[in-house]
């Protein structure tokens, strides 16, 4: 076992929680939970199949729904296996500088029995990596359906002062660990369901008692949060303080297709929303904690709990407001809690993936480290006022705007990456705003230069080393002839600029001549879907509401369909290749008042429909990689380049409708409509209240119908009573 110097924890030592995201300012320091299981172990060989581990979850997982992140790929560390120390180290590295100060390892204790050890076993005696950390004690029962409630048990708790004493016996030496956080001198030692202990003050008095006897003083214990707040506070359980965990509330979102049957899909900018709006305890310590995401489909495809639209960029606007709120705190105990590091089959984590790369980090990196880019605190949702204008506070030109990490951007760099093969070459970005697709790309050695029509935008790319010409897209001729003046293109990219043009085909028309005649490079494109269900529901409300961003922003002349983009790109002289769509089922343009005004039947059913004659449905963003191809006869109007063609018009329904059939008699939309045409049918179809005379119905009839009503109200009761029915015919 390590154990460096002083094991009380000075302020600045690593037991007090100094790392790099404290910068001298009084910034929160972030402390990120850890979870061990990815190596295996005899217990899970015999429980689960032999060689088990976490990622065995992970690589199962299917997505449920259009725009769902599964599975979860690993990027930069791979399928890793926690015994290797290297793997470890370059964890702890890659966390320090990115700004996380430490680790919540998670710890598993069942009266004396301890599981997933290893990690943080061989950490501790190796005094490698020299990284802050504490434990948090799940101490929940193991059972088969992975929630500590249902399933068979798999690994009991059971609880004695006995074991509490041996414990803390065990936790001592850990406590004594240079590295180990202390608040104060005091070990910070977190429990994960302190209701779950049957006598949670005695439990922690012989804890608190013991640790004085052996000389490590008194603890720091904080109740986490992962069932809601302490009934009572932190006190009524012999305890110092709680920590926030996942939030527990949220707008949820309606995903009528079978697959997601009994799951729980909740909007995360909701979620987060409502934590804001939190108020917070006055009479105990509460530290705040921020959440990456939450999808435990991998550990439950069936009755998950999924956060959809969780991006990075959220986050960070979450964390950034987490942190100023807690700016007045005094440093020793000035600490925000991630969830999580690396819980790839459930909440999610900051390590890198295939999909976002290190994106997560960044956003981390950004608050803690290099502070936020206008300096307030972020307020309203993704397309809303307050976010337009506090995320534009403090940026010198409107039309400059801050790398997206999940967007079309993220998308087109990551095909970028995928098929411009050879690194020596240069992507040219047409439309290049202030460079942001450079910071997608340079990691992966591509070079950049950008084409862009105000002047000072270009000066602001060279300020930062972004290679960048001034050009005008609709002079094609500069447009040629600044491609012809970047040596070696491997790839052209056309990102949220064709919807922009008067004449988009003529500008696709001259690159795929330019290409053809110069290596044929690919082109990436991205353009808003105006097919998208949030678009086509307001418009079924007659709302058409022009933003200031999104798919209706009020600079956009042109409007695609899948259908129309097709034949643009096609007719023009591009052939599709690749396509990475950007999806979400709550786009920009989401209502959520005209969405609270309907029955959520009603939703469902129409998003049904859209879904079965749409696939674009959920498409925010069309995001394709072409490859040029000579055309003989290129468009000589926009109309010829969009128009639909006889077959296409003549196509039709592209289904039987029975999937909306399917849908309407699975939430009792048919059965309620026989009822109505049942109770129709007895009054002689004189309407549900009173005949044409005006007279209303006698009393039996209306007995009747509302016993018919009621038989007809769900599927089931519909079926029995026709069996019964059958009994006496």
């Amino acid at each position: 076992m390590a154990t460096k110097g002083d094991s009380t924890g000075t302020p600045g030592s690593h037991a007090a929680g100094g790392g790099a995201g404290n910068t001298g300012k009084n910034t929160a320091k972030a402390l990120a939970f850890y979870l061990p299981q990815f190596h295996p172990i005899p217990e899970n060989d015999e429980w689960w199949g032999k060689g088990f581990t976490e990622w065995t979850n992970v690589t199962r997982a299917q997505p449920l729904f259009p725009g769902h992140y599964q599975p979860h790929v690993p990027g930069e560390f791979g399928y890793y296996d926690l015994r290797l120390p290297e793997i470890r180290e370059a964890q702890a590295e890659l966390a320090k500088e990115h700004g996380i100060s430490g680790f919540i390892y998670y710890h598993y204790w069942f009266n004396g029995k301890r599981l997933l050890e290893r990690p943080f076993e061989e950490t501790l005696e190796s005094g490698s990596p020299d990284f802050p950390f504490a434990l948090c004690w799940a101490n929940e029962e193991w059972t088969r359906n992975w929630d500590a409630q249902t399933g068979t048990v798999l690994m009991p708790q059971e609880f004695s002062e006995e074991d509490d004493l041996a414990h803390i016996r065990y936790l001592a030496e850990v406590f004594k660990d240079d590295r180990y956080i202390k608040v104060d001198g005091r070990p910070m030692m977190l429990v994960y369901r302190p209701q779950q202990l049957p006598d949670p003050e005695r439990t922690f008095a012989i804890w608190r008692a013991e640790a004085k006897r052996l000389g490590i003083g008194d603890l720091y214990l904080c109740y986490v949060e992962s069932w809601g707040p302490p009934p009572g506070g932190p006190e009524a359980f012999g305890m110092d303080a709680s920590v926030g965990f996942m939030p527990v509330t949220g707008d949820q979102v309606f995903t009528p297709v079978d697959g997601t049957r009994g799951q729980r899909v909740i909007n995360y900018w909701s979620s987060v929303e409502k934590q804001m709006r939190r108020p917070q305890p006055r009479d105990y310590k509460r530290f705040p904690s921020v959440m990456v995401g939450w999808d435990n489909t991998a550990r439950r495809p069936y009755g998950a709990t999924i956060f959809e639209g969780a991006t990075p960029d959220l986050y960070e606007r979450w964390l950034d407001w987490t942190v100023q709120t807690v700016s007045h705190v005094p440093e020793e105990e000035n600490y925000v809690f991630v969830l999580a590091w690396n819980e790839w089959a459930g909440p999610g984590g900051l390590e890198p993936d295939q999909r976002y790369g290190r994106a997560w980090l960044e956003a981390t990196r950004a608050v803690l480290v290099e502070g936020p880019p206008g300096g307030g605190i972020y307020e309203g949702g993704p397309g809303s006022e307050a976010e337009e204008s506090d995320y534009a506070e403090g940026k010198k030109y409107d039309y400059i705007y801050d790398y997206q990490h999940e967007s079309a951007v993220a998308n087109a760099a990551g095909l970028v990456r995928d098929l411009v093969s050879d690194r020596s070459s240069t992507v040219v970005d047409l439309g290049a705003g202030s460079g942001i697709v450079s910071h997608a790309l340079k990691d992966v050695g591509v070079g950049y230069h950008g084409l862009e029509i105000h002047p000072v935008a270009v000066d602001l790319m060279h300020e930062r080393g972004i290679s960048a010409t001034q050009c005008d897209l609709s002079d094609l001729d500069a447009v040629r002839s600044a491609l012809d003046g970047v040596d070696h293109v491997g790839g052209i990219m056309l990102l949220d600029v064709l919807e922009h043009l008067m004449q988009p085909h003529e500008l696709l028309t001259a690159l795929s001549q330019w290409a053809l005649a110069n290596g044929r490079p690919t082109l990436v494109l991205s353009v808003p879907n105006v097919s998208h269900f949030d678009i086509a529901f307001r418009l079924l409300c007659g709302r058409w509401i022009p933003t200031t961003m999104g798919l209706l922003d009020s600079t956009h002349i042109r409007f695609f369909t899948e259908e129309t983009l097709t034949n643009l790109v096609q007719r023009s002289g591009w052939e599709i290749i690749a396509r990475d769509n950007f999806s979400v089922i709550r786009g920009d343009q989401y209502d959520p008042e005209l969405a609270d005004a309907m029955p959520p039947e009603m939703v469902g059913a129409l998003r049904v429909l859209s879904e079965s004659e749409n696939p674009s449905a959920a498409v925010q963003q069309y995001v394709w990689a072409l490859r040029p191809v000579p055309v003989d006869d290129p468009p000589n109007s926009y109309l010829e380049a969009v128009g639909l063609s006889e077959e296409q018009i003549s196509r039709g329904a592209a289904s039987d409708m029975s999937a909306v059939r399917n849908y309407l008699a699975s939430v009792g939309i048919l059965a309620s409509e026989a009822a109505r045409r049942a109770v129709a049918s007895t009054y002689g179809h004189r309407g549900s209240a009173q005949d044409g005379s005006g007279n209303r119905p006698s009393s039996l009839a209306r007995l009747k119908g509302a016993a018919i009503r009621e038989v007809y109200k769900t599927p089931g009761r519909k079926r029995a009573f026709k069996h019964i029915y059958g009994w006496f015919r």
